[in-house]
């Protein structure tokens, strides 16, 4: 019978046998294209501050939305191979990098708020560009986790292209469809919450560990 201490000495080396792969599974995530990505995304905003354009909803609408689908890239698992027989299983690393993507793109996003916060200032309603950006996010990492599932080996770039354009065709198919949320503020604009939620669904299911039924 295992003593309290022996216990907890096997639970220390468990968790830092866990922890050992957090670095690793992190630094092979495809932190650069994230940034690229993000940076992409932002380039109207810079270019209407710097011109000293007054009109920044378009411009922080892409870059929400790219943003947010830039966490696609944290799908793709580049060193699966390598990782396959370690104790971390497959959704365990996915969990890892989508985290890493997520840093990245949110300092990107947080230090493009400051250039514009610095410039013409924030302008109302900003906080508006949370939802689409989200919806964004969301179908990006159920279409990677889903094509990853497939056997995908690149699955980030039709992650991250899937979660720019799933936005922009719902956006579009509001204007025949009333009850689809839009880019613009309206009453139906907090419906991108039902997209995020349906999209984290289809994201958890196909991410699940494979050996799990």
């Amino acid at each position: 019978m295992l003593t309290r201490s022996r216990l907890a000495a096997r639970t220390s080396l468990g968790w830092r046998a866990r922890l050992s792969f957090v670095l690793p599974t992190a630094r092979v995530a495809s932190l650069g294209l994230v940034a690229l990505t993000v940076g992409l995304g932002a380039l109207p905003t810079l270019l209407t501050v710097a011109l000293g354009g007054a009109n920044l909803f378009g411009p922080l609408v892409v870059a929400g939305v790219v943003a947010g689908a830039a966490l696609g890239w944290g799908t793709d698992d580049p060193a699966a191979e390598l990782l396959a027989s370690t104790a971390t299983g497959a959704p365990q690393r996915t969990a890892i990098r989508v985290a890493a993507t997520a840093m990245v793109a949110g300092a990107g996003a947080a230090l493009l708020g400051a250039v514009v916060a610095i410039g013409p200032g924030l302008p109302p309603g900003v906080g508006d560009r949370g939802p689409e950006a989200a919806a964004g996010a969301a179908a990006s990492l159920a279409v990677g986790l889903v094509a990853a599932r497939r056997g995908e080996r690149a699955a980030g770039a039709a992650a991250v292209t899937a979660g720019v354009l799933s936005t922009a065709v719902v956006t579009g198919l509001s204007s025949k469809l009333d009850e689809l949320p839009s880019y613009l503020p309206g009453p139906h604009h907090d419906r991108w919450w039902v997209v995020v939620v349906v999209a984290l669904v289809v994201a958890r299911r196909a991410g699940r560990d494979p050996g799990r039924r």
